[in-house]
């Protein structure tokens, strides 16, 4: 099977913010939608034709497990995004970073991808494949650390590596593993506590939308093992050029 070629795709984190914006365009395009969230749905989202809402949190392995599980029973999974993530919304300096934060953000954004793929990828390898898509950050790059983000940064870190290791492990069984990432803040849960102003500045929850679409879509080992920047992508026509020509 191609990656897409089932057109269900499962988006972790899509209550809200940019998961909610994903599972939209995906169902826009014609894609049954399988959203994972411990937070509630809004009812307009689970009244959508072909949604499907599962509650599991990412960290809990066997909830997630049970809901790829019925997820698949509907239909075989072509693509999943893991999206779920959570920062430290006070930015302490490491210093003052209580270590009960710096778990929850590790746990959730690197045992919580992890988990996600895992369960994700036992399922694409008995149909034939599909791709899998790690949402990251500009902020998991060694030239973009920043003070005050110190378990946020490594969390996305860890998982640019998790996945350029998955993607030698189960190209054998035709399943692309890559990442995409936004170089700007956008407006998800994680900027709430700012003024409607200053929220105003944020780019919107949709920035990932069109690249997020473009990779659940790869074929089987069309690329696999790369982070896409969506900056460059929506301002450097060569690079998109370059993306656009693997498909």
């Amino acid at each position: 099977m191609a990656g897409g070629a089932a057109k269900h795709i499962a988006i972790t984190g899509a209550a809200g913010g940019i998961g909610a914006a994903l599972v939209r365009r995906f169902l826009a395009l014609g894609w049954r939608v399988a959203g994972i969230d411990r937070a509630p749905f809004a009812d307009d989202a689970t009244a959508a034709p072909g949604f499907r809402a599962l509650a599991a949190d990412v960290t809990d392995e066997q909830a997630m497990e049970d809901a790829f599980a019925a997820a698949a029973a509907d239909a075989p999974l072509g693509a999943v995004i893991a999206n779920a993530a959570v920062t430290d919304i006070d930015h302490h300096e490491a210093l003052d970073l209580p270590y009960a934060t710096w778990q929850r953000v590790l746990r959730v954004n690197v045992d919580g991808a992890f988990v996600t793929a895992r369960s994700a990828a036992r399922h694409m390898r008995a149909t034939g494949g599909g791709n899998i898509v790690f949402v990251t950050s500009s902020l998991a790059m060694l030239d973009q650390a920043r003070a005050g983000d110190a378990p946020y940064c490594t969390s996305k870190a860890a998982v640019e590596m998790l996945a350029r290791v998955l993607a030698i492990e189960l190209a054998p069984h035709g399943i692309n593993v890559n990442t995409l990432f936004p170089s700007v803040m956008i407006d998800s849960g994680f900027f709430a506590h700012l003024t409607p102003h200053e929220r105003a500045r944020l780019a919107p929850p949709s920035l990932l939308d069109e690249t997020a679409a473009f990779l659940a879509g790869l074929p089987a080992g069309a690329a696999s093992g790369r982070a896409l920047d969506q900056k460059r992508w929506d301002g450097d026509a060569a690079y998109r050029a370059a993306w656009e020509a693997l498909r």
